[in-house]
């Protein structure tokens, strides 16, 4: 139920060759005065939708967690997409055919739309219905606190990265470099932690919170679940 499109843009602002005497000044040095890195970073709240109309049956088979034959009340599908875009502008050396880039790297994060699904068993004027939504969010709100966490972490592993110095390559191969070094370390970074927050989902829904949520509503959930599932 859950994917991680990520879109990868790479964009060349503008290229300021030096000219022989601004080289023999220092490239190295222009380049450290002159290339700041920046990074946009932002994180969208989640919002959500309520769902009743699928059956407990579907919502099991749907369940990216689920067992063969699990009773299946309610289920909190996020639709997860990371976006990032880099591009920055560079000094060009024409003396030693080198170049030196600022990184700028946006990238946002979003959980949008988070889907609320209430088994359909459950009518929505019921005590049980209220309970399982209850529930899933709970689910909900794990998205919205982790979030501006995993926002914070990157912007943080970015500055670490990339505010010291610019990326120095060959003439025309800054911006390649910059988006395979992107591709192979920012990506992987952000898999990780958005995995790290499905382990939190799944701890939520453990056996004694499955207990306590048959029993709710005075044995109305437990009823439903023996005679409609």
């Amino acid at each position: 139920m859950k994917t991680l499109p990520f879109l990868l843009v790479g964009t060349l602002l503008f290229v300021v060759p030096l000219s022989a005497a601004a080289a023999g000044a220092g490239f190295e040095q222009r380049c450290e005065q002159e290339m700041r890195p920046r990074f946009d970073v932002i994180s969208r709240a989640p919002s959500y939708r309520v769902n009743n109309t699928v059956s407990s049956q579907l919502l099991n088979n749907r369940g990216t967690y689920t067992r063969i034959g699990q009773v299946m009340m309610g289920m909190t599908a996020s639709h997860t997409l990371a976006e990032l875009d880099i591009s920055g502008p560079l000094l060009l050396d024409v003396t030693s055919g080198r170049e030196c880039l600022a990184p700028h790297v946006a990238v946002e994060l979003s959980y949008q739309p988070l889907d609320v699904y209430v088994a359909r068993e459950f009518s929505p004027y019921s005590c049980s219905f209220r309970a399982v939504v209850e529930h899933e969010l709970r689910h909900v709100q794990v998205y919205r606190e982790q979030l501006p966490r995993i926002e914070a972490m990157v912007r943080r592993e970015l500055e670490l990265r990339y505010a010291d110095r610019p990326v120095y390559a060959r003439a025309g191969e800054a911006l390649n470099l910059l988006q395979a070094d992107i591709d192979t370390w920012l990506r992987p970074l952000i898999q990780a932690e958005l995995a790290a927050v499905e382990l939190m989902q799944r701890a939520l829904d453990n056996p004694e919170e499955e207990r306590r949520l048959s029993q709710a509503c005075q044995g109305e959930v437990a009823s439903l679940m023996r005679s409609s599932f």
